[in-house]
């Protein structure tokens, strides 16, 4: 998740922050918040030796001060974790996929915010 934190880090503008499930306090928007599962044994994927990939899911809340800000953070953030594999030390990454979104919508926490939601699935096996 890491590799993924700093790639969207790097990628985005200065003045979007990217955090891991939960924004700092008062955090400028727009900002992104990442909420990754613990990652397991991949179901599609087994080779002959026993191998396998390991699957990472995640969500992206893109969080701003109206519709459209937080509707133009998930565009970005969606063209930056489609075309840009992460790197990880002793893994191969396979192309992260999109596997669901919502539609951008008040957030019930604080009404006076603009949510967008989308699901990413980031495979990876061990190297050789």
């Amino acid at each position: 998740m890491n590799a993924i934190l700093a790639m969207l880090d790097g990628a985005l503008p200065a003045n979007v922050g990217v955090f891991w499930a939960q924004a700092v306090p008062d955090a400028a928007r727009p900002y992104a918040v990442l909420y990754p599962d613990v990652g397991m044994e991949s179901t599609v994927d087994r080779s002959l030796a026993d191998d396998v990939p390991n699957d990472l899911r995640f969500q992206v809340t893109c969080v701003g001060d109206a519709a459209q800000q937080a509707a133009w953070l998930a565009d970005k953030v969606a063209a930056i974790l489609l075309t840009t594999v992460p790197a990880v030390a002793g893994r191969r990454v396979r192309p992260i996929r999109q596997e669901g979104a919502q539609p951008v919508r008040r957030d019930d926490e604080s009404t006076a915010l603009f949510i967008a939601t989308a699901q990413y699935l980031a495979r990876s096996d061990r190297t050789t």
